[in-house]
């Protein structure tokens, strides 16, 4: 049988290399104009509070939620965000309660800063201090701060761009165009150094800058980049590319562009998505102005017609879908995603007469006997769900693999340790 595969964007959290590439296997989507855009400019966006997208229009700041079809729900002024002087991304940083963003600071310069939410607002917004990064007042000829080309009074630096986290918030990505790089806008990042200072900032490597220009990346995991680039080969001005990296490794791996279901002959960029959907910018023509938000949506190919009187199953090993619907110690599904779980249904079906494991899977708290009981009621619980939708009970096996196979084996933090609580869909090769 000829399967059609179309590349699904970053819908969930891809914290794991291999997961990451499972994700963009399973469905089939296309990406569309979304009906809340306007004549005017939407853009740029971010991740922000509770799974909200912030995006600027006018110098105003929206909010909006993915509804169960994946299209932005209303939009609601985000008055907090206002005043600041955020241009660009911004980088939402939970758990410490802050915010990092670029604005000018106006000389011709953008620099980074931080702002901390107290009392209902953003607040104590400073300049970030960045080790041999000093405004231009204070340069010291012939000192290894000028040496090192890191000084805003070189001539060709102008600024730091589109801020997004990594490391537990422990790391700022941005852009900037700096001698020291190989040309146009690079990649970047700076770490936490101490308190109130942060590393020199470190290029991300050649394996992704280029004499292009490079802009807006977004980590997810610290193993998965997303990011534009204008550099030839491209479908475009501006193209959506994705890298991969293990964790034990500084250098990351050639980056793969996204391919025409997602880029075109336009400029595609900014990808921002939180646990339900993802979202990018594209000027591209077919939208109510430019740029516009593009969002996914299902679509159904049609079979070709010798299939319909003998369909065969070829090459089931590539069926592989991951779901992360639960809460911490619970077996029953998050009602949002509703949604997916019909998606699911849909491409199970285009597999008439298979037979699916259905594999339930915890994270690392509890002991093992515990987690292998919650393990299996996850897994029963989506076979009960599968069922009442229309599956063959004969068709779905349910096991439970406890903690055992994580998609991160060191989870730290609470977002980490979501994207063990999941349950795995695979065809069984017989």
């Amino acid at each position: 049988m000829k399967k059609v595969f179309y590349i699904v964007m970053m819908i969930v959290m891809t914290h794991n290399t291999y997961a990451s590439e499972d994700l963009f296997n399973q469905g089939r989507y296309e990406f569309v104009s979304s009906d809340k855009n306007t004549s005017s400019e939407e853009c740029p966006m971010s991740p922000y509070k509770k799974g909200s997208i912030v995006f600027f229009r006018n110098d105003t700041a929206y909010m909006f939620y993915p509804k169960l079809d994946l299209e932005l729900d209303t939009p609601i002024v985000c008055q907090e965000l206002m005043g600041l002087g955020i241009e660009g991304t911004f980088a939402f940083d939970k758990n410490a309660n802050k915010i990092y963003f670029s604005k000018s600071d106006g000389s011709g310069n953008y620099n980074l800063y931080e702002a901390t939410y107290n009392k209902d607002k953003w607040d104590e917004i400073k300049e970030l201090k960045i080790k041999g990064v000093m405004p231009s007042k204070m340069v010291i000829k012939g000192s290894s701060l000028a040496g090192a080309r890191w000084n805003h009074s070189v001539k060709g630096t102008s600024g730091f761009y589109n801020p997004s986290l990594g490391k537990n918030g422990k790391r700022i990505y941005f852009s900037g165009t700096f001698l020291a790089g190989k040309g146009n806008r690079d990649l970047w990042f700076i770490d936490k150094a101490e308190d109130d200072l942060w590393s020199r900032p470190k290029s991300i490597g050649d394996s992704i800058n280029t004499t292009a220009k490079e802009d807006y990346a977004l980590v997810i995991g610290d193993t998965t980049l997303f990011f534009a680039s204008t550099k030839a080969g491209g479908f475009g001005d501006m193209d959506i590319y994705m890298a991969h990296k293990q964790r034990r490794d500084s250098v990351w791996g050639a980056p793969v562009n996204m391919g025409d279901n997602i880029n075109s002959s336009a400029s595609d960029y900014n990808v921002a998505f939180n646990k339900v959907s993802a979202y990018f910018i594209s000027d591209r023509n077919g939208g109510k102005g430019k740029p516009d938000i593009y969002r996914p949506i299902w679509i159904n190919p049609a079979r070709e017609n010798e299939l319909v009187a003998d369909m065969t199953i070829e090459e089931p090993k590539d069926f592989h879908w991951v779901l992360f619907f639960f809460d911490f110690d619970k077996s029953d599904m998050k009602p949002e995603y509703e949604a997916q779980m019909d998606e699911l249904v849909r491409a199970m079906k285009e597999f008439p007469g298979a037979k699916f494991e259905v594999s339930g899977h915890t994270d690392s708290r509890g002991s093992d006997e515990y987690n292998m009981t919650l393990s299996k009621k996850r897994a029963e619980y989506i076979k009960k769900v599968l069922i009442q939708k229309g599956l063959e009970p004969s068709q779905i096996t349910a096991i439970g693999k406890g903690m055992r196979e994580p998609v991160i084996p060191d989870a730290q933090d609470e977002a980490e340790h979501e994207q063990n609580r999941r349950v795995d869909i695979k065809i069984i090769n017989e």
